[in-house]
C-alpha cells in the first residue's frame, strides 16, 4: 500500500524465475507528480519515478520512445495497452503474467458522449483532447491494477521499439462499452524533459 518503493523491469511472469526473462528490481528514490494534478480531478495524471541505479538495457528491457510530433497515435486507429491488472472486474487477484491487448482509439466526442457528465469531479471539463486519449472496446480494456501502464504504438523508425502515446489513467467497468482514459504523453513532453533532466536545462539557461 502507499507509494511504490521498487520498480520491476524486464519481467514477464511475477511468480516464476524460469520464464527466460532477466528482470531487474531497482529502488525508487523520488516520485515527481505533475504540479497541476489535483485530486479528485484526473487531469494531468502523470508522474515520473527516479531510480537509484540506471536500467541495464538488454533483450528484455528496452527504452520506450516519446512521440515527437502530431499526430501521435499512428495511422491504423489502434494502440496496445499492457499491464498486470485484473482481467475481469468481478475477479479477485491479478494475473502473474504480463498481459497486452490491442485497443481501438475512440474520438474525443464519442468518449465524452459515452459516460462523462459535466458535473463529474474527475473530469469537470469533459475529456480534453490535447491532454487525454480514449481507447477500448467491448471485452478488451484496461482494468483495476493497470493504472500507470503504457498505451503504445509501434515505432516505424527504430527496430522493435514503441512510442508511449498514453499512460493508463482511469476506466469504467472493464471491457464494457465505456472506453478507458489515458493521459496524452505528447502534451507533457516539455515537463517530462525538465523533470527528468533538470541539470541539463539549468546549465543551458545559465549559458
Amino acid at each position: 500500500r502507499g507509494d511504490a518503493k521498487w520498480a520491476r523491469v524486464g519481467d514477464l511472469n511475477l511468480a516464476q524465475t524460469n520464464d527466460d526473462a532477466r528482470p531487474q528490481t531497482i529502488r525508487i528514490v523520488e516520485r515527481i507528480s505533475h504540479p497541476d494534478y489535483k485530486r479528485p480531478s484526473e487531469y494531468h495524471d502523470i508522474a515520473i519515478m527516479k531510480l537509484e541505479t540506471p536500467v541495464i538495457y538488454n533483450a528484455w528491457a528496452r527504452p520506450a520512445c516519446l512521440p515527437v510530433d502530431m499526430p501521435d497515435i499512428g495511422t491504423d486507429g489502434h494502440a496496445v495497452a499492457t499491464g498486470w491488472g485484473l482481467v475481469d472486474w468481478a475477479e479477485e487477484g491479478s494475473p502473474d503474467n504480463l498481459l497486452k491487448t490491442t485497443l481501438s482509439l475512440v474520438p474525443q466526442q464519442t468518449c465524452n458522449e459515452s459516460f462523462f457528465e459535466s458535473d463529474s469531479a474527475q473530469f469537470a471539463r469533459g475529456i480534453i483532447d490535447k491532454w487525454q486519449i480514449c481507447a477500448g472496446e467491448i471485452r478488451k480494456d484496461i482494468c483495476q491494477g493497470d493504472s500507470g501502464g503504457p498505451l503504445t504504438v509501434f515505432n516505424n523508425v527504430h527496430y522493435c521499439m514503441y512510442n508511449i502515446i498514453g499512460i493508463t489513467s482511469i476506466g469504467q467497468l472493464c471491457g464494457s462499452i465505456l472506453p478507458g482514459v489515458y493521459t496524452r504523453v505528447y502534451h507533457y513532453i516539455p515537463w517530462i524533459e525538465r523533470a527528468a533532466w533538470p541539470e541539463y536545462f539549468k546549465n543551458n539557461q545559465d549559458t
